[in-house]
């Protein structure tokens, strides 16, 4: 692992279950010298990327919302699905997020979201939130429209995985069931990441036939019904095609030399 590796796994260690830590902590964590441990973590304060707590404990900074911000406002695919997500959002599908999530490693982030009506409890579909990659339609849209070299290496590495969410238990089960998704071209789901959730989603492409990510809108399983869910469906790939139009165009633009 490189310096640059082991400074960004700091990072890595904080999360909702554990927000904050010393720097002895992140050393035995991350079995590296406690010295070095206090030069990384000094590094990242320095940059505003970790901020003190107190007691010699330390939390995620504000440069992290800072790069939030200039992401909300700048990343070419958010803004390309910005108003096709606003119409998903006013549309009459009762209590439903509408969101985008991407791949991120082994697994998906949803990367921003927008709804218009008060969401039941169970509903965690918010910026930031990461998801498995095997489970909800969601990640499995993402997951069937994977080069087949990546996936076949993917089955290598995680066939319980596989299995788990009833993709197959061999490869040639994965790779059919997967092809199916492919085809279908959307995938819905009930109940995979949170009870009595139903989602539906679609793929987002390139020019280069790469999945960018997923469109989705999730509601309770109760009142998506089959009408709603085959309404939901011909909509989201209404908007996708609209916001992959939008993101080649954007793309494709010269980009101004400064």
């Amino acid at each position: 692992m490189t310096t640059s590796d082991r400074l960004l796994s700091v990072l890595d260690l904080f999360s909702l279950e554990r927000p904050d830590w010393s720097v002895e902590e992140a050393a035995a964590a991350l079995q590296v010298a406690t010295s070095t441990t206090y030069r990384y973590v000094a590094a990242l304060s320095a940059k505003g990327l970790l901020a003190p707590l107190g007691d010699g404990r330390y939390v995620l900074g504000p440069t992290i919302i800072h790069y939030d911000r200039q992401i909300r406002l700048t990343d070419p695919l958010i803004s390309a699905a910005h108003n096709e997500m606003q119409r998903l959002a006013e549309m009459n599908f009762g209590r439903t997020i509408v969101f985008i999530c991407r791949l991120l490693g082994g697994q998906v982030m949803c990367v921003d979201q927008v709804s218009r009506t008060d969401l039941p409890m169970g509903f965690g579909y918010e910026r930031g939130r990461l998801m498995p990659l095997f489970a909800g339609a969601a990640s499995k849209i993402i997951l069937a429209h994977l080069p087949y070299r990546q996936l076949r290496a993917l089955h290598e590495r995680e066939s319980a995985a596989f299995a788990a969410t009833r993709l197959g238990s061999t490869w040639a089960e994965v790779r059919a069931a997967l092809q199916s998704i492919r085809a279908a071209g959307h995938l819905v789901t009930s109940g995979e990441v949170d009870v009595g959730v139903r989602g539906v989603s679609v793929p987002l492409i390139d020019h280069e036939s790469t999945v960018l990510a997923s469109l989705n809108v999730a509601g309770p399983a109760t009142t998506l019904d089959s009408d709603l869910v085959a309404q939901i469906i011909e909509q989201l790939k209404t908007a996708a095609g609209r916001i992959q139009k939008e993101f080649r165009e954007f793309t494709s633009r010269p980009r101004r030399k400064r």
